[in-house]
């Protein structure tokens, strides 16, 4: 029997019980990739997370993320998340305010400004990779999505899951959406995509983008902040030649239709799309996990 420190973290928030929340388990070196499995579907969260002893040197831990039903190389709320415990616990302390974490993705520069509540932590995502334009299926998607939905054509991109990402008119579309999951899920799953990912232009001072996210097939009805969509974003925007649209930095709000109110700092980082996410992050669970 051991006892293994575990949080739960609210990410893309500085409120408990906003954002979307991770479980992260510390010192998870003697857990088998079959027992991660197993708690990660008992927590039942969209990721959760272990932290182990870097494998190389340079990095300041290794990070291992899990659905209830499948491991991921990337995805960025649990890398928010994750980090923010392990500086939180005091197992890493950021050399001038920056530390590199080891996934399956690679290893990811993190930098990390201000504390405690202040805290922001930002994590340089995988490039998104480009995996397919689909204009034949707009008339599929709007009905899935019950909204007619505007062009550029639907493209996805891969950086980690792999983000169909569609644009509406307006804000108010986005809000309203109110789509069909399972016609979303059987799309998803014979275009091998992740989900859907709706976004509009915002014309703000204080947001460029809303963006809601759906992925019924992965057991996720509507992820409340999503930071993998978020990070690949820019990527369709240069793909279709909008990044204009958004500027080399902004923020894109998520969940205010779940109650979440996520907000997700970007900063975009070549002519590709290639970005930075950033985000706060807050402990609402901290304890220990009885594991046999």
């Amino acid at each position: 029997m051991q006892n293994l420190r575990f949080f739960q973290v609210d990410a893309f928030t500085a409120r408990p019980f906003f954002g979307n929340p991770v479980a992260v388990v510390l010192g998870a070196d003697a857990l088998s990739s079959q027992e991660m499995q197993r708690i990660a579907a008992w927590t039942n969260l969209s990721e959760t997370t272990f932290v182990l002893a870097p494998t190389i040197a340079g990095p300041a831990y290794r990070l291992r993320i899990f659905t209830p039903g499948h491991e991921l190389p990337f995805a960025g709320h649990p890398t928010i998340g994750s980090c923010h415990a392990v500086v939180a616990a005091g197992i890493v302390e950021p050399e001038d305010g920056r530390l590199v974490q080891q996934c399956g993705a690679g290893d990811l520069p993190l930098r990390i400004t201000g504390s405690g509540e202040d805290r922001w932590i930002h994590v340089a995502a995988p490039g998104a990779v480009f995996a397919g334009e689909y204009p034949e299926l707009a008339r599929e998607i709007a009905a899935a999505l019950r909204h007619p939905i505007a062009a550029p054509a639907p493209t996805a991109f891969r950086n980690g899951p792999c983000w169909l990402f569609v644009r509406l008119e307006s804000e108010s579309a986005v809000a309203s959406l109110a789509p069909d999951l399972g016609a979303i899920a059987e799309l998803s799953r014979k275009y091998e995509v992740s989900g859907i990912a709706a976004f509009s232009f915002v014309e703000s001072r204080e947001f460029a983008v809303h963006i809601r996210c759906f992925a019924p097939a992965f057991g996720v009805p509507e992820d409340p902040v999503t930071g993998s969509a978020n990070a690949a974003l820019p990527a369709y925007l240069a793909h279709h030649g909008l990044l204009e649209r958004v500027g080399r930095e902004y923020v894109a709000t998520q969940g205010t239709e779940l109650g979440r109110d996520g907000r997700v700092r970007v900063r975009v980082l070549d002519e590709r799309g290639r970005s930075e996410i950033g985000g706060q992050a807050v402990a609402v669970i901290e304890g220990s996990l009885r594991v046999r």
